[in-house]
């Protein structure tokens, strides 16, 4: 068997292994696919295998990204917040994003940025603290964890890294900063970890 070959084995029987404590209360296209692949992988269908996987795996990062969409706060009294969108895109992770709009019709931006090339950018910026002070932006605590906030008295973001993997970030051009920070700091961060496996 060639080094592909062994590859692709390897992650059928990792995913069957993950499925095979869920039961029967989670079979779904999922689990479904990923029995396929291990079928056709045992038949020698390789192309096949790796279709039925790609499949799977589409669903999974769907059901991930609803999951990631609730752990965004609710809206505040009186607001009033759309259904958090979701995005994935190949070697690009995935986003989600949910406005909120207050009483007065202006509104915030939520964006969770999960696996994006982006942190790796944004690295240099929270790990240093006169570079982030030089770009206008001071510290802020959520959940215990250091978040950055940026207010030029127009226009307020906020933004925070989660375990090189995640990042969370709120905008608004028009809503006051402690609104803003307010709504940020609702976030359900102990169970985005979790989702995460962090």
């Amino acid at each position: 068997m060639n080094k592909s070959g062994k590859i692709l084995g390897a992650a059928v029987l990792a995913a069957g292994v993950m499925l095979s404590g869920l039961g029967p209360a989670r079979a779904d296209d999922v689990g479904d696919g990923i029995a396929k692949a291990g079928e056709l992988y045992g038949a020698g269908d390789l192309g096949g295998a790796l279709q039925e996987l790609a499949f799977a795996t589409a669903e999974i990062q769907a059901k991930l990204s609803a999951a990631y969409g609730e752990t965004m706060p609710d809206a505040p009294e009186g607001w009033s917040a759309d259904e958090p969108e979701s995005q994935s895109m190949m070697g690009m992770g995935q986003n989600v994003t949910r406005d909120y709009t207050a009483p007065d019709g202006n509104s915030v931006r939520l964006t969770l940025s999960v696996d994006s090339p982006l942190m790796q950018s944004m690295g240099m910026l929270f790990g240093n603290p006169m570079m982030a002070a030089q770009a206008g932006y001071k510290r802020m605590r959520v959940s215990g964890m250091d978040a950055m906030v940026k207010d030029d008295g127009g226009s307020v973001q906020i933004m925070m890294a989660i375990g090189g993997r995640m990042l969370l970030n709120a905008e608004s051009s028009s809503v006051p900063a402690d609104q803003v920070k307010a709504l940020f700091s609702a976030w359900k961060i102990d169970e985005l970890k979790k989702l995460a496996g962090m």
